[in-house]
């Protein structure tokens, strides 16, 4: 996102709540107000209307109820009055027949009396009625009887009896009745009137409760109003004010920001004048597009295209952002961004662009990129300047080391091998010192790359201790291993970088410590799969102060000048050791203080693995057989690559080039190519491409790349031109044999047997002092027999401690005298037996009685040592 995104964002909202936003909020507060008014008028009309309907209904029943019972009770009247006249008629008619007839009309009127009570009755509710229709029900009771007697006495012609009765009885029982039921009428008139009350009541408290509603709505209104009103008047304080707002943004921001419509330009901030160097605003809304532009622009298009283009983008999709070469009035050209967004503005489409200028950033973009350029150009003349220096040196520290090597195996005195002793290791030092800095090259390149191969940590903690174990004796400190009770038989790591950081803080606590003893522990503790891992080197030295402690892992850096001076070293060790640690994922830590020695512990997280861990480089006589072509133009590394296949058994011929090794392989059958990669006249590059285009079966034959560059990747170039392998000088003689053995089948072992002791080492160590050389090697004998047979007895009997021990002695006595297998084999047995391993500590203790059992000479030399321990 460019920096004018952001402008934008923060510009274009503010254009659209001036517009829209407070005019919308100002509507909807007046809509919102008259609603509220209008929808409480309407309920305050709706609950009046509710209620009158609601009374009006309840009136039209109580009335149209009591009408009912009311005509009922007429009938019922009516019906005994018409039912009492026939009776009178039948008693005074003579005629048989006519009181037959009235006597049947008389039954009507009681069954029309019947039928109007029955219904009178199902509609009597209060109590008033039903007491009433009780009386009437028990008149009506007495005067039954009665009138049919009457009727019967009529009918039987005893008319006087009859109307005697009429008078003393059934009148007066009439009369009752009549009574009964005009009181039945008036209580239904008086339920009316009741009704009427009730309903007007009823009117009276609805027309009352419409009459304050009434006023609470228009207070209501009122309220709504006045508050609508407030505001109306917020909102335009807050238009007036964001519209301010807006403007003071749009007049001093300090982007270009101009407004225009389908007509052209509409508005733009004196910003925009300034950019294009123009006086007024006018001026500049004259001016069409095209001419705000360079002609061409950089992606080809013409200005009014490239213009029109984003601009329509922007109607479309709302925003749009170009780049554009802009151009003033005095002709002048600057880079800008161009923001456009699409907007409402008083009702109307328009766009809103926001222009910055950005030569300056560019110009400073393009300034980085070339640094950058630069920076990388520099590194990887840096690293070129490395491998060509790494090559120059490392050719003839090759011929040094191989040289001396081969010196070391002729006869020489005690002061001869010491110089070649000398030689050899100051070659060594010298190549640890570059390798150091080619390590520290690749890793800062981050062209270091880690393996993850199986390996056992056991087996690599031991072979570091067995490597400084007599360096350890020669300054008289005690080098001792503590490995757990069941270390992990195989991980996935680099063992090569583990091992070369181990071998480094080692050697520094050798190196720093005057007496006392130092310690290799090794901790290890599974976790989901993987294992933690915790390698802690111990020494009791001069220690490390905690200002020192801040820089010791940083290149180049030791505790101070006065350690560079007394104790050697670049520096780069702990440094490597640290970068390593990480690139491994791990980390290496100190924990130290003046005078009390110090620790550094390498803690790892590797996973555990079912493959079987790789062998270590172990240093044993090889015996090849082969013919070998030997193509290299330097004399001395010619010289020494003769002495070394001597020693390993191969015929060889000798080429100073390509062409030579081109003419030799024309003429004569060879088993590999050693093949130097740098030659005059034809290098080993072109030579080898040249083999493989050979129409004979020689393009076959397999080469191997010697060449002094050690850059990463060099050895994939050597596979890509047709190498099959690859060996990185200086080497040494055990590495090469190695490479070899590969590629050429093993010679028949010869039937004699490595020396006990290194005696041209011993006599190096002590220089012009045979007899004590051979003094030592005389007593190391006997006593080493005596404690092969001590270790036979406790590893039979299981005796832990004396077992330990006695290996100990005896690894610690091997060393002095640089008798290496020994040394080797009773480290072995002291581990196995720290481990509880007895049958490994028997097998070991085998193999060194078979290899220490006696020779002739051997036999003699033991009994020396035998009568030297007597004299002693």
């Amino acid at each position: 996102m460019s920096p004018i995104t952001s402008v934008d964002a923060a510009t274009t909202p503010a254009s659209g709540q001036v517009a829209a936003y407070p005019l919308r909020g100002l509507l909807f507060n007046v809509g919102i107000g008259f609603a509220a008014a209008m929808l409480l008028m309407v309920a305050v009309i709706g609950l009046g209307v509710t209620q009158m309907a609601h009374l009006n209904n309840e009136l039209a029943n109580v009335v149209s109820v009591n009408n009912v019972k009311t005509r009922l009770a007429s009938q019922m009247r009516d019906a005994l009055r018409d039912r009492a006249m026939l009776m009178h008629n039948i008693v005074v008619s003579i005629d048989p027949w006519e009181k037959d007839a009235m006597f049947m009309q008389f039954l009507e009127y009681g069954e029309r009396y019947a039928k109007d009570r029955g219904q009178l009755v199902a509609m009597l509710s209060t109590p008033d009625e039903k007491r009433l229709m009780d009386e009437l029900d028990s008149v009506i009771a007495s005067n039954q009887p009665v009138m049919l007697s009457v009727v019967e006495a009529a009918l039987d012609e005893n008319n006087y009896g009859a109307l005697t009765q009429l008078q003393d009885e059934a009148i007066p029982l009439q009369n009752r009745l009549v009574e009964a039921l005009d009181n039945m009428t008036r209580l239904q008139r008086e339920a009316n009137e009741a009704a009427l009350g009730k309903t007007f009541t009823a009117y009276q408290a609805t027309r009352n409760l419409m009459l304050v509603l009434g006023i609470v709505a228009t207070l209501l209104a009122v309220l709504v109003a006045v508050l609508v009103s407030r505001r109306m008047l917020t909102q335009t304080r807050q238009l007036d004010t964001e519209k301010q707002k807006y403007q003071t943004l749009f007049e001093t921001n300090s982007d270009a920001v101009v407004i225009l419509d389908n007509q052209g330009f509409t508005d733009c901030n004196p910003a925009t004048l300034s950019l294009f160097g123009m006086d007024s605003v006018a001026s500049f809304l004259r001016l069409p597009i095209s001419q705000l532009g360079t002609p061409v622009q950089a992606n080809g298009m013409t200005a009014y295209d490239h213009a029109k283009r984003t601009i329509d983008q922007a109607k479309s999709q709302g925003h749009a952002v170009m780049d554009w070469h802009g151009r003033r009035q005095d002709g002048s050209v600057f880079s800008a961004e161009i923001a456009l967004h699409a907007m409402q503005l008083e009702d109307r489409p328009v766009i809103q662009a926001i222009m910055r200028d950005v030569s300056e950033r560019r110009a400073a973009e393009a300034a980085k990129e070339a640094a950058r350029e630069a920076a990388l150009q520099m590194a990887h003349a840096k690293s070129q300047f490395i491998a060509n220096v790494s090559h120059e040196i490392r050719t003839p520290m090759h011929g040094i080391l191989g040289m001396s090597g081969l010196l070391l195996k002729t006869p020489l005195d005690g002061r001869q091998r010491e110089y070649a002793s000398t030689l050899k290791s100051s070659a060594e030092n010298l190549l640890t010192i570059i390798n150091d800095i080619l390590d520290f090259s690749k890793i800062e390149a981050g062209k270091l790359a880690i393996e993850a191969i199986a390996f056992s940590p056991v087996a690599l903690a031991q072979s570091v201790v067995a490597l400084f174990q007599a360096h350890a004796m020669e300054k008289n400190l005690r080098l001792t291993l503590t490995l757990p009770d069941n270390p992990p038989a195989a991980l996935l790591g680099d063992p090569t970088r583990i091992r070369q950081i181990l071998l480094n803080l080692v050697d520094n606590a050798i190196k720093f410590t005057h007496q006392g003893e130092i310690e290799l522990h090794a901790t290890f503790e599974a976790t989901d799969g993987t294992v933690n891992c915790l390698f802690s080197v111990r020494d009791s030295g001069i220690g490390i102060s905690a200002e020192t402690q801040t820089r010791l892992f940083q290149a180049f850096s030791q505790a101070d000048s006065s350690t560079t001076r007394r104790y050697g070293g670049t520096g780069l060790g702990l440094a490597i050791s640290s970068q390593l640690a990480e690139l491994m994922g791990g980390q290496l830590k100190v924990e130290s203080a003046p005078g009390k020695g110090s620790c550094f512990t390498l803690a790892l997280r590797l996973p555990t693995t079912t493959l079987p861990p790789v062998e270590l480089p172990a240093q044993t006589a090889v015996q090849l057989q082969g013919r070998i072509l030997v193509v290299e133009d330097h004399p001395v590394n010619q010289k020494m690559l003769a002495h070394q296949l001597r020693e390993i058994g191969l015929q060889y011929a000798l080429a100073g080039n390509g062409k030579q090794a081109l003419a030799l392989l024309e003429t004569d059958d060879f088993d590999l190519v050693l093949m130097d990669w740098q030659m005059p006249e034809m290098d080993g590059l072109e030579a080898t491409r040249q083999i493989r285009r050979l129409p004979t079966g020689t393009r076959h034959i397999p080469i191997i790349a010697l060449t002094a560059n050690a850059n990463a990747g060099f050895r994939e170039a050597c596979l890509a031109a047709g190498a099959n392998d690859y060996l990185s000088k200086p080497y040494t003689e055990a590495a090469l044999a190695a490479l070899l053995l590969q590629w050429l089948s093993a010679a028949e072992p010869a039937a004699s047997r490595a020396p006990l002791l290194d005696l041209p080492a011993l006599h190096a160590r002590y220089p012009g002092n045979p007899g004590l050389v051979k003094e030592l090697e005389a007593v190391f004998l006997s006593t080493t027999a005596a404690s092969l047979a001590a270790l036979k007895q406790g590893i039979e009997q299981g005796q832990p401690e004396p077992c330990r021990k006695e290996a100990h002695a005896l690894k610690g006595a091997a060393a002095s005298v640089m008798a290496r297998a020994i040394q080797a084999g009773a480290a072995r047995i002291e581990a196995s037996v720290q481990g509880g391993d007895f049958a490994a500590a028997a097998a070991e203790l085998a193999a060194l009685e078979s290899f220490f059992a006696p020779t002739p000479d051997v036999a003699s030399r033991r009994a020396q040592g035998a009568k030297a321990n007597e004299g002693l």
